[in-house]
């Protein structure tokens, strides 16, 4: 081949080369192997973060749980601060033999004359005060009409309710005022109350308006002069003659037991009713008069000087 230098194969270094094949083989093993171990801790973290996110919400359905156990908790302390302590009803027991039976099935009503609760035996007609919890301040007053049992076993009585001077609307707004501080307005409103209600006895006098109070230091108690129309909203006399006759007879009931307890009061004089009747009218009368003075002297005062502004008037169109 011309004179260029020959080389000889035989003279050529060799090397030791890898198959390609074996090469590829084990770039596919490791990458195999990388992906594998890549999804195993792909799978294993995704199973950390659902365990996790369940944990979580475990923790946060515990807590709302326990949330809700402390208001509870919380709700029935204040309760239990608040309310009075409650009575179980058993402590009520009835007096004697049922006098009737009205209704049936689960209306069905057993009456009684007495029952008794704390130590206490009460029976119609007592007069008495009632606890009505956060409903009132004070206590309220009435007058046991009926006892029943109910089908349930529980013991309600029926009561005519008094009124005190706070709760007394009138009809076009404020309240009625009683002449004394021991002062209620008897009533015909009546209503349930649970007999456990029952708080004691209490003494009601029924003073008829032109009788003088008793003291408060021989006979303690309430005294009423007037009946509160609760439909009306609207004071009547004891002494009345226009009630119904049912209601009639019964304040003439009330108004003769009370006479009986108290004795025979002594009437009002005469001059301390007119004294009575002067001083609420004679202010009134002074007011008017005195209004009337006033406007008498203006008018005078007008006529006098009526001829002094027509002269006025004159000079001052002639000026003009």
């Amino acid at each position: 081949m011309g004179g260029g230098r020959k080389i000889v194969l035989s003279q050529i270094r060799s090397f030791p080369q890898v198959s390609p094949s074996e090469d590829e083989e084990a770039f596919v093993r490791e990458r195999s192997l990388r992906q594998k171990s890549t999804r195993t801790d792909e799978l294993m973290e995704g199973k950390r973060r659902r365990r996790k996110k369940v944990r979580h919400c475990e923790d946060d359905e515990e807590d709302e749980k326990e949330t809700k156990r402390k208001r509870k908790r919380k709700k029935k302390k204040d309760e239990d601060v608040t309310r009075p302590k409650e009575v179980k009803p058993d402590d009520v027991k009835l007096v004697g033999g049922p006098v009737k039976v009205m209704g049936g099935g689960r209306g069905r009503k057993t009456h009684y004359r007495q029952f008794e609760y704390g130590g206490n035996r009460y029976g119609l007609e007592d007069s008495m005060l009632l606890n009505q919890g956060h409903y009132s301040p004070m206590p309220y007053v009435a007058i046991i009409k009926d006892i029943t049992q109910k089908q349930n076993g529980r013991i309600r009585i029926l009561v005519q309710w008094f009124y005190r001077q706070e709760e007394a609307k009138k009809k076009g707004g404020g309240y009625w005022k009683v002449n004394d501080k021991r002062g209620l307005f008897y009533s015909f409103h009546r209503g349930e109350a649970p007999a456990e209600s029952v708080m004691h006895r209490c003494m009601v006098y029924f003073v008829p308006a032109h009788k003088q109070l008793p003291k408060r230091r021989d006979n303690p108690g309430f005294i009423v002069q007037k009946v509160y129309d609760t439909d009306e909203k609207k004071l009547r006399n004891l002494t009345d003659k226009d009630y119904e006759v049912a209601k009639q007879h019964e304040i003439d009931i009330l108004v003769e037991k009370s006479i009986s307890r108290l004795g025979d009061l002594p009437d009002l004089e005469i001059d301390l009713i007119d004294d009575a009747y002067r001083n609420k009218y004679s202010a009134k009368l002074l007011k008017q008069s005195r209004t009337y003075a006033i406007k008498l002297v203006m008018n005078q005062m007008w006529v006098q000087m009526d001829p002094i502004f027509n002269r006025l008037r004159a000079d001052l169109k002639r000026i003009h």
